[in-house]
């Protein structure tokens, strides 16, 4: 019975799934590969597939899925590599811009310094 009941549910799974693999193939698949959304709506894709996989012991689940990771592998490694560059200069714009407002300040303490020593006292 309970094998029945597994058969039935690989079957609502497949069926469920067929919207969203025609959307990949239509809309997403003509995303860059390196695309945020294209990556996350794949990302989605796999861990369907893989929770079909271990919930209803889906063998073509879990084939899916690891073909998809494994096709989605270079891209998602080049999307990481350019956020951590992107990160990487805005972190050295950041450093840039607080070594000059420490030289403003210094100069800003320094001007105020030498007025307060100048002013005549009261």
């Amino acid at each position: 019975m309970l094998g029945l009941t597994l058969a039935m549910a690989r079957f609502n799974y497949r069926l469920a799934r067929l919207p969203l693999q025609l959307i990949e193939d239509a809309a997403v698949a003509r995303l860059p590969e390196e695309s945020a959304l294209r990556l996350g709506y794949e990302r989605i894709l796999i861990d369907c597939d893989h929770a079909a996989a271990e919930l209803l012991h889906d063998e073509s689940a879990a084939a899916r899925a690891c073909r998809l990771h494994e096709q989605t592998a270079p891209a998602r490694v080049t999307r990481a590599l350019e956020l951590r560059r992107v990160e990487q200069h805005e972190e050295s714009v950041n450093a840039a811009e607080a070594e000059l407002l420490h030289g403003h300040r210094e100069r800003f303490l320094r001007r105020l310094r030498e007025h307060i020593s100048q002013s005549p006292p009261r």
